[in-house]
């Protein structure tokens, strides 16, 4: 395929992925509600809706060459098309095979899930048979509670398409590789309504005024400048006398036109923050789905996971409706799927137990969405099961070693199911593809406090089970605290903050070695915000020191600070690559001073003061020796990001640090200053780092400095121009490690 036909063939797949997105949806909805019983007007007009949807998306498959799901759906359409001419009777056998279809279908068809290009499911021919031997009226098609095909069934690479309609002229004979991925995976699409991208053009032709305004603000500077200019000349050709004179009227006439513009800019200001705001919230309109777009996976998980484990449930949904970030849902997803399978797995009997107990039968699991105030939904997984085993549960905790027995026994029923959550604890008699391994709960409390939400638990022994998870609708922005330590600003996000307050120092006691304050009467373990991101610092100093209580995931924790700013609302960007993963550190934000803050990750901190090795600095009195000189690193980087992430990784071990936009900055600044090492990029505008390194190199006072270049450029020719220029090493941004440049420093200096 060349390469327009590639290029055109992407932009055709990109197309059917938000097509087909639609229609997998909407045969969700009625496949569902076909399980669930209804009238036969009812099941005759969703059968019809299903039967155009499943046509529909067989010719969009076939406009992107994907011939095994071209066949699935002609021989699902062909059973519908029975059923739509009265010539087969909907039965329990019937829906069973074709919601057995529809799940196949849902694994084949491209999407950020699945990729470019999901194989054909496994036994995919025997499903296909199934289909056609139900569109026959044999009673081979399996019940509700059949199991799914053994391991044993064959993998068929390209099943034998059942007769279709009249074919479209044959491909070329390369087409057949249009199903292989593409490097560049699967694009995220988002179809928008029209009537709310008018509206963003809308806001954005508002701020064309803004535009205007600041020009006219910007030559009304100007105009005041070259007036003033025009004066001070004047006034030069004046006596003493008529210059005090001239001065006054001078100073008045600057009075009028900055208080002139103090207003018009005041009312400009004003427009602009509305129009801003105004844009923001349109854009962020355009990222809200309705919540079905998340509980439908999630739905059709549940059937087929039951079907396959024997339980037979009544599935009710409530809320789909609700409009849920795009972003918030994707990042949900693996928890609710967690909380779905725990929920057939754990928590709902088998059909004869639940009929020993006085249940019905039928099991039910309900999935609601509803709103809340705050800007915040809550999303419930409710069952009827058999609830929590609270006596287990804690019996578990006790022999991992996570509660003493006397710690046990003194528990209320809240803080026994809050156990649940902790990670490696389960009360599952084995192990599973499904569950076991006591990760579930963990990982989903874990994202969904991420997203800035809690979730909570009830559940009544022999009743059934209830999780609620209380999210923001939108990840836009969130309100942080900020706080500063060693000349850099933090942030906090507000919602795993109990409280901010100082202490007098004096009031600060030593435990084991450790500090420790009382809050409300009871004891809390205190740790210096430095201790914890391994920040140089000297010890605690005056006579009152800044605290901010840290909560989540059941652990407390007083964080000093050296200074509380205040709170905001802030944009978080995450880091850049190479350095994505630092300890502690969950992002980044824009000061309006123009410098970096970073936010930081609470989970990341409570993990780390609780972990048994963890040692903070002793507290020293005010008198405290000096500190002994450190080592001072020099770095050369045009990416503001990068810079200052470099700057956060060697202060945090330690070193004194001073940056440099590119290297021509570095070069003047080593004229007057000697650094004991320099870290430099490469491709930099002014002056590269080869050149920086090589010049470096030929002056004999700073020729012995080491010198680290940290580059993208990773060819067997630049790395020997870095060698022969000077480098002391040499690391390709590709493969970078934090802790292997401190690795290299350690060697170097």
């Amino acid at each position: 395929m060349n390469s327009r036909n590639e290029q055109l063939f992407q932009r055709l797949l990109a197309m059917f992925m938000v097509e087909a997105e639609e229609h997998v949806g909407s045969l969700a909805v009625s496949l569902r509600e076909l399980e669930a019983g209804v009238s036969e007007q009812r099941a005759r007009e969703l059968i019809e809706k299903t039967f155009r949807e499943v046509h529909t998306l067989k010719g969009a498959a076939r406009t992107v060459n994907l011939s095994h799901l071209v066949a699935l759906c002609h021989a699902m359409e062909s059973l519908l098309a029975l059923l739509k001419r009265g010539e087969l009777r909907l039965g329990p056998g019937v829906v069973a095979v074709l919601a057995d279809g529809f799940a196949a279908l849902r694994r084949m068809v491209p999407n950020e899930v699945n990729g470019n290009s999901p194989p054909p499911v496994e036994g995919l021919d025997t499903l296909i048979a199934r289909l056609e031997g139900a569109a026959k009226g044999e009673a081979a098609a399996p019940v509700v509670a059949a199991a799914p095909p053994t391991p044993s069934a064959p993998v068929v690479e390209a099943p034998k398409q059942p007769p279709l309609p009249p074919k479209p002229p044959p491909a070329p004979a390369k087409r057949v590789q249009a199903e292989e991925p593409f490097v560049a995976g699967p694009r995220q699409t988002l179809r928008v309504p029209i009537e709310r991208l008018d509206f963003l053009l809308h806001q954005a032709e508002e701020l064309i005024n803004a535009k205007l305004s600041g020009g006219e603000r910007v030559a009304e500077i100007k105009a005041l400048g070259t007036g003033l200019m025009d004066r001070m000349r004047t006034r030069q050709r004046l006596d003493s006398a008529q210059q005090a004179e001239h001065d006054a009227q001078t100073l008045a006439w600057v009075a009028t036109k900055l208080s002139r513009l103090a207003l018009e800019a005041d009312h400009d200001v004003r427009g602009l923050s509305k129009g801003v705001d105004s844009l923001l919230s349109g854009t962020k309109q355009v990222l809200m789905l309705p919540a079905g777009t998340l509980l439908e996976p999630v739905a059709q998980d549940l059937r087929d996971l039951s079907r396959r484990q024997g339980k037979d449930i009544q599935l009710e949904l409530a809320g789909q409706e609700l409009e849920l970030d795009r972003r918030v849902q994707e990042e949900l997803r693996e928890a609710l799927l967690h909380l779905a399978r725990n929920a057939i797995d754990h928590g709902i009997e088998r059909p004869e137990e639940r009929m020993a107990a006085g249940k019905p039968a039928r099991a039910t699991i309900s999935l609601t969405v509803s709103q809340r105030d705050g800007g915040r939904a809550e999303i419930a997984i409710s069952d009827d099961g058999k609830g929590m085993d609270l006596g287990r549960l804690t019996q578990e905790a006790v022999q991992t070693g996570l509660l003493e027995a006397e710690q046990a026994a003194g528990l209320a029923p809240d803080q026994i199911m809050a156990l649940a959550f902790q990670s490696g604890l389960s009360t599952s008699d084995g192990v599973t593809d499904i569950s076991g391994r006591g990760l579930g709960l963990a990982i989903v409390q874990e994202k969904v406090e991420r997203l800035g939400g809690t979730v909570t638990v009830e559940s009544q022994p022999g009743q059934g089970t209830v999780f609620r998870l209380l999210l923001p609708v939108t990840m836009a922005a969130f309100r942080v605290v900020m706080t500063a330590v060693g000349g850099n600003v933090y942030a906090m996000p507000t919602n795993r903050i109990e409280r901010v307050g100082r202490v007098a120092s004096a009031e600060v006691q030593m435990v084991e070695g450790r500090e420790m304050l009382r809050i409300d009467g009871r004891p809390l373990a205190l740790v210096r915000l430095s201790d914890l991101l391994h920040l140089p610092g000297t010890g605690p100093s005056g006579d009152f020191r800044a605290y901010v209580v840290l909560a989540a995931a059941g652990q407390r924790l007083a964080v000093e600070v050296e200074t509380v700013l205040g709170e905001s609302e802030i944009l978080m960007k995450p880091l850049a690559w190479p350095l994505t993963r630092v300890p502690g550190v969950a992002g980044a934000v824009a000061l309006p001073s123009g410098r970096l803050g970073f936010v930081l990750n609470v989970h990341d901190l409570l993990r780390a003061a609780l972990r048994p090795d963890f040692q903070a600095r002793s507290a020293r009195p005010v008198t405290a020796n000096a500190t002994p000189t450190r080592k001072s690193i020099l770095i050369a980087e045009d990416s503001i990001t990068a810079r200052t992430l470099f700057k956060h990784v060697l202060e945090a071990a330690g070193f004194r640090v001073r940056t440099c936009v590119d290297g021509m900055e570095a070069w003047n600044v080593l004229a007057g200053e000697m650094f004991d090492l320099v870290v430099s990029d490469v491709e930099m505008p002014r002056m590269s780092g080869f050149e920086l390194i090589a010049s470096i190199r030929q002056d004999p006072r700073l020729s012995e400095i080491p010198a680290i270049l940290i580059t993208s450029l990773e060819t067997r020719e630049d790395r020997e121009r870095g060698v022969d220029v000077g480098a002391s090493a040499y690391i390709v941004k590709k493969s970078f490690d934090q802790s292997d440049l401190l690795e290299i420093i350690g060697r170097l200096i």
